[in-house]
Formats: structure tokens, C-alpha cells, sequence
């Protein structure tokens, strides 16, 4: 099975081209809806977090988000320590829903899909990109957010934006006067005619 990385920016697209894909038949994996579950839902997860933070960390078993921000805020090395708890358990579970998966093709879309590691599990990767005014305008109208916090939620993905440039396979262009869907089926035809053959069986 090949699996193609999704990546971008906010308000790129990413959850737009997840779209065309299962449009498509292929499986899309929401890694951070998955990771907002397991946070709630994971023994794992929830034992290590309450080891790192504090007992009040969760209430009536959902994990309180504001609190652990507060946390993350109050500390700069949290961050990482947080997400060297969840990374690993999103990856585990994407690994077991791959082998569920009876396409020829998955994919996993991540904001964070080079700086988490993700990136090693894909077989190629698709980045999501259009001018920062547009991205900026499409995020704000849907999370009604004010302008500047828009800025520093960019800014903030800056690290993993230019290793998504450096590092992704292919870049589509989700603004005019591009067309999404055809950059897509051309990726998804490329990646398929690329794909190695098995191995001959003796």
C-alpha cells in the first residue's frame, strides 16, 4: 500500500484535498482529529499527561484542553515533552487503521506531518499551499478569529512550513485561477503509475 502525506498551512486546504481523495476511494486519515480522541480515550496517553501535569488535568474523563494550554504556556520545554507523549500513540493508531485499509492507496493529513515524524510513514507527500492573504482571510472566516491572532497561529508554523516546503513530493495551489481538483488526479495518477510492482512469486 502507498501512503501520500497531506500537509499545509492553516487555511491552505489540507481537509479540502482529504476530500477529493475519498471522493477518489482513498482512505484519509485525520490526525488530528485522531490525536484530540486519544487524548480522551487512551489509558496511555491519559496516565502519562496526568504524570507530566497534574491530577486536575482531566475532568469527568475529558482531557480540560484550556488547562493543559495554560500549562504548555507557563512552560517552554512542556511542549515538547507533550508531544513526545502523543506523537507516538497517533502513530501506533494510524499504523493499525493502515492495516484495515483495503485500498492500494491511504493518506494521513497532518499540519505538523514533518516536524512530528509523520513524514516517515508516508511513501510521498502533497503540500497545500496559497498566498498568505488568502489563508489568513479563510481561517479567520471560519474560526472567527481576530487578525492577529491569525498572524501568530502563522507564525507559529513557520518551522514546519519550510520543512514542508523542502521536503514535500508534489505542492498544489489552492487559489485562483488553480484548479484543485485536477492538480490532485494528477498527483493520485503519478503517484499510481510510480507505484514498484510486486514481486514475482515463485
Amino acid at each position: 500500500m502507498i501512503t501520500i502525506g497531506i500537509t499545509g498551512g492553516i487555511g491552505s486546504g489540507k481537509s479540502v484535498v482529504s476530500r477529493i481523495l475519498l471522493t477518489l476511494g482513498i482512505p484519509v486519515y485525520d490526525s488530528d482529529s485522531r490525536a484530540k480522541w486519544l487524548n480522551d480515550h487512551s489509558p496511555v496517553v491519559r496516565q502519562a499527561l496526568t504524570d507530566l501535569i497534574g491530577s486536575d488535568l482531566y475532568e469527568n474523563d475529558i482531557l480540560r484542553r484550556d488547562r493543559l494550554a495554560a500549562a504548555i504556556f507557563s512552560s517552554g520545554d512542556l511542549l515538547e515533552q507533550v508531544n513526545g507523549i502523543i506523537h507516538p500513540e497517533v502513530k501506533k493508531d494510524f499504523c493499525q487503521w493502515r492495516s484495515e485499509c483495503e485500498s492500494d492507496l491511504c493518506a494521513i493529513e497532518s499540519a505538523i506531518l514533518f516536524s512530528s515524524g509523520f513524514n516517515s510513514l508516508c511513501d510521498t507527500v502533497i503540500r497545500v499551499d496559497a498566498p498568505e492573504k488568502i489563508r489568513q482571510e479563510r481561517a479567520m472566516a471560519r474560526d472567527g478569529s481576530s487578525a492577529e491572532t491569525m498572524r501568530q497561529r502563522m507564525l507559529s508554523q513557520e518551522r514546519e512550513q519550510s520543512l514542508a516546503k523542502a521536503g514535500a513530493d508534489h505542492t498544489v495551489l489552492n487559489a485562483p485561477p488553480h484548479l484543485l481538483v485536477p492538480q490532485v488526479v494528477r498527483i493520485i495518477e503519478t503517484v499510481r503509475t510510480k507505484r514498484p510492482n510486486p514481486p514475482d512469486r515463485l
